[in-house]
């Protein structure tokens, strides 16, 4: 709904004046952001952490802030409480001469008829000739279903009457409904950036791994959610939960069979990584250090119960083929690796099933992602929004000075500030800039092509691809059991695994480990109804469980142990699409189903409260078809996909809030 809400606005834009977003300060105070360093090069060595380009960003309050020239004119709004307040934000790009700032209202405020918020950013695309590179990756964000997408709107913005440039006016990364919505007791959020805090209450940590091929591999990590906690050590339950997930992945055996998968989302991942190693988003793999020490990745937890998942996305002005070499000029290479850099992402590369799941990412939003770069596609509406403007800005970075110096006559110097003092060309005209965004689009366009190539050479079979369960029902399901013994058998009782499962689901075996944490060996299988390739349920019943034996040894005189192992898919597994719920008021809307498809909608006691025949799926947009499902409570729910004798369950319960 709100991506529909963003592309409306950017067509009405077309061919009429951006929207003018006007913030005064009091006094016409200015808005100064000093250098921060903050810590010592001992603390930095501790922390993993560097003090480069670092600003304290401190707010002036603002006597009005108003908008104008919505579409809409019901979004058109004035404030003027004098508790309203504006700061500088960033790091490299606050260097530079067109600054971004941040927004803070004294009460929410709508944007654009968004959801009510207190605090937005204004992104300068400083960095970005097109203004379209944030906009196409949130646009791609919201499509791929990445949680915490911002929205975005293009302005012109005037600070003290003074005119800056086009600016995105967007949603922060933040905790908070109609942003990124998790149990902010329970749940979390962090982003792993190699940047040192700039303020004493910011809370970071180096995580315990990977400490390969360096100690610089260690991601300095800050924790955004929870906030303002009494004591530091509060914050300890997220420290253990991140670190809990790089020593499985790098520092026990028998990876990827080693239960990390019970920790963490891995569509979630592959989703994030496709859509980051696409872009090829130089801040994601930081092309400036060795090690590809990241900037801006944001992972979370929804709460106590759920695994680790991927996202929000964010800082996209330097994708598309930015290298260090030649920074900040984009399009200079289409083939970055499909393999990230930095080491905690290339380990995910090691896991098969992680790769099913990243190439069928890849199949499914390939179409999402090259409607992108079409005729009247979404970078040419951007385009259109801001061709009204784009003189204008540029005219301003311009200011005296219309010498060229890259013997292009229309381009005429070069901004001022930026990352190592290297900063972008400004363009002379409108022609230049159409240029630049033609250049994109072909950018974009030799991408595709290229990663399709590498998928092409991935084989893998994608039929072997695994349903992730929710971390509660994937480690130790209630009603197990185990066995310990030195080296002999275990009988394993596994309940609960999850509600409505029919007779005959696959499910994954049981993982065998010692108690020094080494995979046990020459195990053989006991009490396997379902054959030689699956485990079965017992019974239809809302408790589904399977007993099974093994005969194994660890080699030693450890103990051996089993745990669950988690439900997969319908005996002959169909394909719906991955249905990725999108959650409109009560209404659960489903895309991407199968035309003759049933769908049964089952509360968490086994209840059956929504139930469709394939007759009633309604085709919408994008030529998907799609089910509109009313639920009366909020809650957890869970969905059953059925075409003929194929049962398919949704990989996730899904949470209306």
């Amino acid at each position: 709904m709100k991506t529909l809400i963003a592309i409306i606005s950017l067509s009405v834009f077309a061919f009429a004046a951006l929207p003018e977003l006007k913030v005064s300060t009091k006094n016409n105070a200015a808005i100064n952001s000093p250098a921060a360093n903050l810590l010592t090069s001992a603390q930095q060595t501790a922390n993993n952490c560097q003090n480069h380009l670092i600003f304290v960003h401190t707010y002036v309050p603002a006597t009005t802030i108003t908008l104008t020239g919505a579409a809409n004119s019901g979004h058109n709004f004035s404030v003027s409480s004098g508790r309203d307040s504006i700061r500088g934000r960033g790091n490299s790009t606050w260097a530079g001469d067109k600054k971004p700032y941040r927004i803070k209202f004294d009460s929410a405020q709508s944007v654009f008829g968004s959801k009510k918020h207190k605090s937005w950013a204004l992104l300068a695309n400083w960095y970005d000739q097109t203004f379209a590179l944030n906009a196409v990756g949130f646009e791609l964000g919201k499509r791929i279903g990445i949680p915490g997408t911002p929205n975005q709107y293009l302005v012109d913005f005037y600070l003290n009457n003074e005119y800056k440039g086009i600016y995105q006016i967007t949603d922060i990364v933040h905790v908070n409904k109609g942003r990124l919505e998790i149990d902010e007791k329970e749940g979390w959020l962090v982003e792993f950036d190699y940047h040192c805090p700039s303020t004493a209450d910011e809370i970071d940590f180096a995580t315990d791994y990977p400490n390969t091929p360096s100690r610089d591999s260690k991601l300095h990590t800050f924790i955004k959610s929870p906030e303002d906690l009494p004591k530091l050590s509060d914050y300890d339950f997220v420290k253990r939960d991140v670190n809990n997930l790089m020593t499985t992945m790098f520092n026990k055996s028998g990876f990827p069979n080693n239960g990390y998968r019970d920790l963490v989302d891995l569509e979630s991942v592959a989703k994030y990584l496709m859509l980051e190693q696409f872009l090829d988003n130089f801040d994601f793999n930081n092309k400036s250090n060795n090690s590809g020490f990241p900037a801006s990745n944001f992972f979370h937890k929804e709460d106590s119960r759920s695994k680790i998942k991927a996202g929000p996305i964010w800082d996209l002005d330097l994708i598309a083929g930015v290298e260090y070499a030649s920074f900040p000029t984009h399009f200079k290479t289409d083939k970055t690796p499909v393999m990230p850099r930095h080491a905690f992402y290339k380990k995910f590369f090691e896991d098969t099933l992680f790769l099913i799941k990243f190439k069928k990412a890849w199949i499914k939003y390939k179409p999402d992602i090259e409607a992108m770069s079409k005729q009247n596609g979404f970078i040419d509406s951007i385009a259109k929004a801001v061709q009204g403007s784009v003189v204008k800005n540029f005219e301003l970075q311009l200011g005296t000075n219309k010498t060229c110096n890259d013997n292009n006559t229309n381009t005429c110097k070069r901004g001022a500030g930026g990352f190592s003092g290297m900063a972008p060309i400004v363009l002379g005209n409108l022609q230049a800039y159409q240029a630049k965004v033609d250049t994109l689009k072909i950018w974009w366009g030799k991408r595709v092509t290229f990663f399709q190539q590498e998928m092409d050479k991935w084989n893998i079979d994608l039929s072997k691809d695994v349903i992730d369960e929710p971390s509660s029902s994937s480690s130790k399901p209630a009603g197990s059991s185990s066995s310990n013994t030195n080296s002999g058998s275990v009988t394993l009782t596994c309940t609960g695994l999850q509600q409505n499962v029919e007779k005959g689901a696959n499910i994954a075996e049981p993982t065998l480990t010692c108690s020094n944490d080494s995979p046990a060996t020459n195990p053989s299988w006991t009490g396997r109804p379902g054959g030689n390739s699956s485990w079965a349920v017992s019974a239809t019943t809302s408790t589904p469980s399977y007993t099974i034996g093994v005969t194994a040894t660890c080699g030693s005189s450890s103990g051996l142990s089993a745990s669950c192992g988690t439900v997969a898919v319908g005996s002959d597994p169909i394909d719906p699409g991955d249905p990725t719920p999108i959650i409109i008021g009560k209404t659960i809307v489903l895309k991407n189903l199968p035309s003759n498809a049933k769908i049964e909608v089952y509360n968490l006691q086994g209840k059956l409260i929504y139930t469709s025949s394939g007759k009633s799926l309604n085709r919408e947009n994008r030529g998907s078809d799609n089910l509109r499902i009313p639920v009366q409570t909020k809650g957890m729910y869970i969905i059953r996909i059925k075409q003929g004798n194929s049962t398919s369950t949704y990989q996730n319960r899904v949470h209306l809030n």
